[in-house]
């Protein structure tokens, strides 16, 4: 019997770590809603091309609620010049509560003109059950 406990919760832990891991949140998860438990980690990769001046900023998060991890990254989808690539943004939820993350991809010396696109994700954090606000 202690055997099949073991094996009980070693499904059940592994189970569990593999829904707080999902993978990186993409253009195709723009304008959902993701539900998170505290101290969660969770990426975001867009799509860019800092040759040509664009970027993406971080605008809006409630960081009481979600801390960005480090400095976004930019890897290039191959060694050409002027090639674009995928921005990755990390961060982790660090309690309860709700809020949109809110990323826009725009060139900074172009105070004047809006963003180029607009990346926005709710999330939710916090334990089971929670009702989100209207």
């Amino acid at each position: 019997m202690n055997r099949k406990f073991y094996i009980l919760l070693f499904v059940l832990f592994f189970s569990i770590f593999l829904t707080s891991c999902t993978g990186p949140y993409t253009e195709e998860d723009n304008g959902t809603t993701i539900e998170l438990g505290i101290d969660d980690p969770f990426e975001i990769e867009l799509t860019g091309n800092p040759s040509k001046g664009y970027i993406w900023d971080l605008v809006s998060i409630d960081p009481s609620i979600v801390k960005q991890i480090g400095k976004p990254e930019f890897e290039t989808s191959d060694d050409t010049i002027g090639s674009g690539g995928k921005y990755t943004f990390k961060f982790q939820t660090i309690a309860a509560g709700q809020t949109t993350l809110i990323l826009i991809y725009h060139r900074k010396f172009e105070d004047n003109k809006p963003p180029a696109k607009t990346y926005e994700l709710k999330i939710v954090s916090g334990t089971m059950g929670r009702i989100l606000e209207d």
